[in-house]
């Protein structure tokens, strides 16, 4: 397996935060989209930097076991440690 996934960060959150905003008329309303609006943004942006890390990680090292390479249980033992959510 030598094809990786990398996704540009800064797109992707905006494109996912831009995809839950809505247009507001009172300022209250602005002020809570804005602070929805950043939370998505970072929430994303931290969330495609880990998946990124963890593609350059799989493909790049020489001496770590590759995903294709595991056995079932060496696999399972992987996601684990892997997944932080």
């Amino acid at each position: 397996m030598t094809d990786r996934t990398l996704i540009d960060p800064a797109k992707f959150a905006a494109g996912f935060a831009n995809a839950s905003a809505s247009p507001t008329d009172t300022q209250e309303d602005v002020v809570k989209a804005a602070k929805k609006y950043l939370l998505n943004y970072l929430t994303a942006l931290y969330l495609v930097e880990d998946f990124n890390a963890v593609e350059k990680k799989n493909f790049n090292s020489t001496t770590e076991t590759h995903f294709e390479d595991m056995t079932f249980p060496e696999l399972m033992k992987r996601v684990q440690q892997m997944n932080k959510y």
